[in-house]
């Protein structure tokens, strides 16, 4: 009797969200999707600009970092905002494992730029996401 052997081939996990901008799929008419790192990345974007108490039905969402923006730019506001940005992807984006935040401060914008490099749970790859924060009321 012959031996069979099965490969089996690991299968990756996708992730898709749905388009910011609604838009129909050409071929389908469903509303568009966004998968993989594109995905993940929005939602990064999602969490850190989202206030907490903004979601109507899930008020602890969010990361707060709102409140920290209007502190003077310093390298102690810095990092806080760092370390509001890794607990807030940590708490939310389970997504994504991050693996450096970097704020710079651009005070002449009265704004910071944060670039967050992360990597995707079921990818090798590393990816970033730049997002700037603006002092708003």
């Amino acid at each position: 009797m012959a031996d069979l052997k099965f490969y089996h081939k690991k299968q990756k996990n996708s992730y898709a969200d749905l388009s910011f901008d609604f838009t129909a799929n050409p071929q389908t008419g469903d509303v568009a999707t966004v998968k993989d790192a594109v995905s993940v990345k929005r939602g990064i974007k999602n969490v850190l600009l989202t206030a907490p108490f903004e979601r109507l039905f899930q008020p602890e969402f969010g990361s707060g970092i709102k409140n920290i923006l209007f502190e003077p730019m310093t390298p102690l506001t810095e990092q806080r905002l760092s370390d509001a940005c890794a607990d807030a992807i940590d708490a939310w984006e389970k997504r994504a494992s991050v693996i450096d935040i970097t704020v710079i401060s651009e005070e002449e914008y009265n704004r910071y730029r944060v670039a967050i490099k992360f990597s995707i749970n079921n990818s090798l790859e590393t990816e970033q996401v730049d997002v700037f924060l603006n002092r708003e009321r």
